[in-house]
């Protein structure tokens, strides 16, 4: 939109129509659905990096390199991406031109309507709701951009990926290996390269609740395959030293996975891979959910209540350790506690600097609420 040294500014709603006019459907990004890139095409996405005790948001670009999808860093947008967003009044809102400049003289191909895709969830709410109440009224289009698709294509998706996406859609441990790559909600994962996908993935997990850490990294890597039906859906029965020797195991066979860091520049010898290193600690930092008999025979799911925290708590203590009051809570709905929760757990967590047994006494203290609530 107009020339490289003018911001472009507009009403929330005025984007939404321009991606009717220009027949872009769906979220109206190349990134969130992994179709609308040509064959050879680029696309520009937002990664989580960690540096040091802090994470950084950086700006990177999937491209093809002798028929392999790689990735590399375009701009580091700090702590906080928010500070490239400028909001002049009312609904409308422009990012830095410097971000656009740099885009531009690294040769990266993009539109407004890219970085505006990116940079959504970093908007103000209620710009956020205005844009998502556009989108949910469109159809998704007939065809796409994106080559090869079908299930030929959706064959070339790593399992392990399929595996995480299906827990994270369905929160069930009995993925039905047979038919999981054929299924068309795979289709998020064409046209991405192992990085994007990871950050794609990422986004997804935060939204998992912690009493599900332990199950997801369980299903997600096949351990459930090594076990008898109907017990492999039943991980809380299972020999706990067994399952830690399976999970190390195979966490350490896909660290050894050449398919699964196809395009990934990785030093001759190194230990487990970032990407890798997050699954273990979400399985040996979390335990199992108590289960009933429903359980054991596949009829339990995450609409089910939640189960008892493993360790009792006193709800003086969760309170506590919430800072709130009793009467607070009674007034209290889920979506409430879940908020304070992931604030706090943000800044306890043992990435950004917390210490660990605060961190798992936030969450033992979020179970323990939780399970009261009706």
């Amino acid at each position: 939109m107009g020339g490289a040294k003018r911001p472009y500014v507009f009403k929330a709603s005025f984007r939404i129509l321009s991606c009717f006019i220009s027949g872009r459907t769906g979220p109206c990004t190349r990134r969130s659905d992994g179709y609308d890139r040509g064959k050879g095409g680029s696309a520009v996405y937002l990664a989580r990096v960690r540096f040091q005790k802090d994470y950084h948001f950086i700006l990177r670009e999937t491209y093809a390199q002798s028929g392999v999808l790689k990735s590399r860093d375009l701009v580091d947008l700090g702590e906080d991406p928010r500070a490239c967003i400028h909001y002049p009044g009312g609904n409308g809102y422009y990012f830095d031109p410097a971000l656009e400049e740099t885009l531009r003289e690294k040769g990266v191909e993009f539109t407004s309507q890219d970085l505006e895709d990116i940079f959504v969830p970093y908007l103000k709410p209620r710009i956020q709701r205005i844009i998502r109440a556009f989108e949910n009224r469109r159809s998704r289009p007939a065809g796409t951009g994106c080559r090869p698709e079908g299930p030929a294509a959706r064959d070339r998706v790593h399992i392990f990926d399929a595996r995480r996406l299906y827990y994270l859609r369905f929160g069930r441990v009995d993925s039905g290996e047979l038919g999981l790559k054929h299924w068309k909600f795979l289709n998020i994962f064409l046209c991405k390269s192992r990085d994007e996908i990871e950050s794609v993935i990422e986004a997804m997990e935060y939204r998992l609740p912690p009493r599900e850490y332990a199950a997801y990294v369980y299903a997600s890597l096949g351990v459930p395959l090594f076990f008898s039906e109907p017990m492999r859906d039943y991980p809380s029965a299972l020999d706990r030293e067994k399952l830690d020797g399976l999970i190390i195991r195979e966490l350490c066979r896909l660290n050894g996975d050449e398919s699964y860091f196809l395009g990934v520049e990785r030093p001759a010898e190194s230990g487990l891979h970032p990407y890798l290193t997050k699954y273990a600690w979400l399985y040996f930092d979390s335990d199992f959910p108590a289960q009933t008999l429903a359980g054991v025979f596949g009829f339990e799911t995450r609409c089910k209540p939640p189960a008892p925290p493993s360790r009792s708590m006193r709800l003086e203590r969760a309170y506590e350790i919430f800072g709130i009051s009793a009467q607070r809570f009674a007034r209290m709905s889920k979506r409430e506690l879940t908020c304070i929760y992931r604030r706090k757990a943000k800044k306890m967590h043992p990435d950004q600097g917390g210490v660990h047994e605060d961190f798992l006494e936030l969450s033992e203290a979020y179970e323990a609420l939780l399970a009261t609530m009706k």
